[in-house]
């Protein structure tokens, strides 16, 4: 029995296979819910019985190829006054879970039935590589549940809206299926692609499902296929799209990729560009593409007014349901308009997004480099005085510690300032400058890949 004022949160996943998850699935919910329930759907490892071990309810559930089907039969299975319905690849961002109760508790007399959250999708090396957001949490309300057999959505079963809170700065989820053996295994096996045909089958105007197909000819390389469905999918688009329809922004952001790589000039991707901007005139993806697209070509003038304008979009709307792309490469993004904005004189804005990324990330050699190349310009004489660049430099750096002097004299060795990087060799001792030559190869200068970076103005 819950103690008065706190909120019954019951842990609901469905499962297979997932005996390398299952643990960690559930150690979050731990002391945090109420309980949680684990449907599984025919695992031959011993998830059901890790998942009894650690104080789970197991229920076994024969596969119908339909995963609404079998989260709606796990919701039937809960009694918490909110549901959090994460899979078992995914886990709340170290201490995010712990803010759920008092987020819940705040919401409860308000008309909120769901919780958006951040989520972010982790690559092989646990960095995140996509970002976007997920309405997980909700109330445990009859008649609120999941539709379609895959890419299942959540909402009211008639169709009625749901209201959802929004908690996107306080609650991430961070998922690490679309990676490994297993993500391969399904590309493999074709269940994906065989449940978003059936879909497809029984709702043939379904433009979602249409790029959610784009989606899995993308993952299995077949980029003609791909982009098929995608023109298809956005031929059959509504001409009026909700501003946070993340589906369909998917959908012009992959097909404006595939052009890309296969060779596409600008001029056959602004139409892609102008339709998908008019129809989502907040997503910042679309200009960030365009201008990725045009800095690679060197045309940077047109690079930096689309830059500007995808990091202009993402300040004044967000990433909720939007900007997957630049909101997990803000920092990249920063330092590519940086270099952007070097290459057409424009040295000042430069320095100031340098700074910027600075002072969030200090050791991003890229912003360095663009830092103090602008502060040492193009002619012969620097355009900042080495000893007023020392000085911001010790605005942005500890150069008490160690790490940070070796860091900032790596970066002025390879831009080749020599009056600069004596005002750093002045911070260190002669036997700690005799020690960096020789791990430097006998000389305080940048390593072989540096150079070839430097030689190719990247």
């Amino acid at each position: 029995m819950e103690k008065q004022g706190e909120v019954c949160i019951s842990q609901c996943m469905i499962v297979k296979d997932e005996e390398h998850n299952i643990r960690k699935a559930l150690s979050w919910g731990k002391g945090i819910v109420c309980e949680q329930i684990v449907v599984d759907t025919g695992s031959r490892d011993h998830t059901a019985q890790i998942a009894e071990s650690m104080g789970a309810k197991v229920y076994h559930y024969t596969w119908t190829d339909d995963f609404s089907a079998a989260k709606n039969y796990a919701i039937s299975k809960a009694r918490g006054e909110w549901i959090a319905f994460l899979d078992a690849d995914e886990t709340f961002a170290p201490g995010h879970g712990e803010k759920l109760p008092g987020i819940l508790r705040q919401l409860g007399p308000t008309r909120a039935e769901g919780v958006a959250a951040g989520w972010m999708q982790l690559d092989e090396d646990g960095k995140v590589s996509a970002a976007g957001t997920q309405i997980r949490i909700f109330r445990n309300r009859t008649n609120l549940g999941y539709r379609r057999r895959i890419h299942e959505q959540l909402g009211w079963m008639d169709g009625t809206p749901m209201h959802v809170a929004d908690a996107t700065g306080e609650l991430s989820i961070l998922h690490s299926g679309y990676r490994g053996a297993a993500w391969e295994d399904k590309k493999v096996n074709g269940r994906n692609l065989n449940l978003i045909l059936k879909e497809l089958e029984d709702h043939p105007g379904d433009y979602e499902m249409m790029g959610y197909l784009g989606d899995e000819y993308y993952a299995a390389g077949d980029l003609d296929k791909a982009e098929s469905w995608y023109r298809e999918s956005i031929a059959s688009m509504p001409s009026v799209l909700d501003g946070r329809d993340q589906r369909s922004a998917a959908t012009f952001t992959y097909l404006l990729q595939i052009m890309e790589e296969n060779g596409n000039e600008i001029d056959e991707m602004r139409p892609i560009y102008e339709k998908a901007s008019e129809i989502l005139p907040k997503e910042a993806d679309f200009d960030y593409l365009i201008g990725k697209y045009l800095a690679a070509d060197r045309d940077y003038k047109e690079a930096v007014f689309y830059l500007e304008q995808a990091l202009d979009k993402f300040q004044r709307y967000g990433s909720y349901n939007r900007a997957m792309l630049i909101g997990s490469h803000l920092r990249e993004t920063y330092e590519q308009l940086a270099r952007c904005c070097r290459k057409t004189g424009r040295d000042e804005r430069a320095v100031s997004l340098c700074i910027a990324v600075l002072r969030s990330d200090p050791y991003s050699m890229e912003a360095l480099y663009i830092l103090l190349e602008a502060f040492r310009g193009n002619g012969p004489r620097p355009s900042v005085a080495p000893e007023k660049a020392m000085g911001i430099l010790e605005q942005l750096y500890c150069l008490d510690s160690m790490k940070d002097r070796l860091f900032v004299l790596k970066a002025c060795s390879k831009l080749g300032w020599p009056e600069l990087e004596a005002y750093i060799k002045e911070r260190f001792t002669a036997e700690e400058l005799s020690y960096i030559r020789s791990v430097w190869s006998g000389a305080i200068s940048a390593c072989p890949e540096e150079k070839t970076q430097r030689e190719g103005g990247t």
